[in-house]
Parts: C-alpha cells; sequence; structure tokens
C-alpha cells in the first residue's frame, strides 16, 4: 500500500524508488505481482498514472493505514507511552539538524511525553549518561556507555569548509591533494576524542596529513574562517549547511568512509525511551538519513 501511494504521489516509479530507498526493479516487480494478486492494472504507464481502479486503491490504502497508525498509538498508550519524560544528551554537531527535528517529531506523536534535552561535550555526554542522569544520547561517533544499546540513524559525506578569501572557495569541489599545507582547524581533542581520531582518520585515509591548530574556543557558534586565509574545517554535509552564508562548503572527490550519527539508551529504559527511539527510527527513514 504505501508503495502505491509512493508512485501517485511523485508520478513515477523512479521518484517512488528513490524516496522509498530502494532500487526501482523491486518495486516494479512488486506492483506487478499485487496487480497480479487483484487481477486488476493500478497504474497506466508510459506516462506513469493511476487508472480508476488504481485511484480506489489508494484512497482505501491512505484509510487504511492511517486506522493503522492509529491503532498503534492506540496500544502504545495503553503501555504507558503516552505520558513521561525522556532525558536526551546532544552533542554539538546534532544541535542544528537532528535534535531539533526528533524534538519536533516526539511533540507531534507523543505530546504526553516531555523530552529534557542537554547539549555537551562528547565524554561530559558519556559521564552522565553512566552517571544515570541521561537516558539517550545523540551524536557522532559517541562512545557507547555500559548497559546501553546503540543504532545508526544516518550515513554522511564530509565536506571541506573554508572561508571566501581561500585560494580554493571558487572551486565546486576538491581533493585532499588539493589541500596540503593547509591547517586543519579543530576542536581539542579531550572534548571528544572518538570523534577528534575518525574525523583525523578519515583525512589521513588517503595519505595526507595536516598541522591542526586547537581553537581555544571550540565551537561552531564561534566559527570564523575569514581570520585564517589559509585554513580549513572538516564537517558533516549536514552540520556545514548551517554555518553562516559566507563560509564556503565543498564536497570531497575522495573516496572517504561516511560518517555516522548514532542514538543510544538504556538497555533498560522505561517506555518513554522506547517512544522516543522508535520516533527516531521513523524520523530517520522519512528524512532519507540512511
Amino acid at each position: 500500500m504505501r508503495y502505491v501511494i509512493a508512485i501517485a504521489e511523485t508520478g513515477s516509479f523512479e521518484a517512488a524508488a528513490e524516496r522509498l530507498h530502494m532500487t526501482q526493479p523491486p518495486l516494479s516487480r512488486q506492483i506487478r505481482d499485487l496487480e497480479r494478486e487483484l487481477g486488476v492494472q493500478l497504474f497506466h504507464r508510459r506516462p506513469t498514472r493511476l487508472t480508476e481502479a488504481g485511484k480506489v486503491f489508494v484512497e482505501s490504502a491512505r484509510q487504511v493505514l492511517a486506522e493503522a497508525e492509529r491503532m498503534v498509538e492506540r496500544t502504545r498508550e495503553a503501555a504507558g507511552l503516552s505520558r513521561g519524560l525522556v532525558r536526551v544528551g546532544y552533542t554539538v554537531t546534532a544541535a542544528f539538524e537532528e535534535m531539533p527535528k526528533l524534538f519536533a517529531a516526539m511533540r507531534d506523536r507523543h505530546p504526553g511525553i516531555r523530552v529534557d534535552a542537554r547539549e555537551a561535550w562528547d565524554m561530559d555526554l558519556v559521564a552522565a549518561a553512566a552517571d544515570g542522569e541521561l537516558d539517550v544520547l545523540l551524536g557522532r561517533h559517541l562512545p557507547i556507555p555500559a548497559g546501553f544499546a546503540t543504532e545508526v540513524l544516518r550515513r554522511e559525506d564530509f565536506v571541506v569548509v573554508v572561508g571566501p578569501r581561500h585560494p580554493l572557495a571558487t572551486r565546486k569541489s576538491v581533493a585532499l591533494r588539493d589541500l596540503r599545507g593547509q591547517t586543519l582547524r579543530f576542536f581539542p581533542r579531550r572534548y571528544a576524542p572518538l570523534y577528534y581520531d575518525r574525523v583525523l582518520a578519515a583525512l589521513t585515509s588517503t595519505g595526507e596529513t595536516f598541522e591542526i591548530w586547537e581553537n581555544p574556543l571550540p565551537g561552531l557558534r564561534n566559527l570564523n574562517l575569514n581570520l585564517y586565509e589559509d585554513g580549513f574545517m572538516f564537517l558533516p554535509r549536514s552540520v556545514s549547511l548551517q554555518l553562516p552564508g559566507q563560509i564556503v562548503c565543498l564536497p570531497v572527490t575522495d573516496d572517504l568512509p561516511p560518517i555516522e550519527l548514532t542514538i543510544s539508551w538504556n538497555r533498560h529504559a522505561a517506555p518513554p525511551v522506547i517512544a522516543l527511539v522508535h520516533t527516531a527510527r521513523l524520523l530517520a527513514r522519512q528524512e532519507g538519513w540512511l
């Protein structure tokens, strides 16, 4: 039913497959099998549009799926998932997009659950979780406290970030060899050692090495690359999009490992925590983060 609705809304099998995060051939097979089982044709091909039978199917499918969602919500409410408190710690890199979207999704799906959110550096969050002060952690390459489960919510590419007067600022993309002799502007390793090491591992995976300058005032909000015309930062693509307009973000042509955003939660958590984790999974699918 979701497949048929996606094709009807996007107007093509190719666009629907992209929305559903799958390839087109299995989607086409699923629709052919469904049409064979129903004994009717749901779509005209070339161009793709609903038949009269398809229109009836889509209308009914939307009602069925809406009722299924209501059933899930009623079930959660009966299990005590409709109220309570979840204490979430999130890192600086998750503060601009993922945490606000998760907060909004929880407000929409579970308005009775209060989300108490805390932004901090990685090691502070891990220590708070180990002390029982946090139920959930959200961030990139966070260490996993004992007794916590973890799951990847997002994978994305790195980009190079430079100031507007940087010699490479007018380029469409860069290779890491183009940055030889440049200085990487980074935060001190003690704040987020695992993230720090993963970023450097990605940077050096092509054999390039860079001098590192550690910002005495770490944090994206204090970024000012105009002062460092020969410097660059190396950030997840989604984080780079949140920077001031004069900052230039350059895709990297090297084949580098992706950076991952994970959610970790206490294995013995109360139902509201499970509701937040489930909401995060749905959000990741809806946003195409995986």
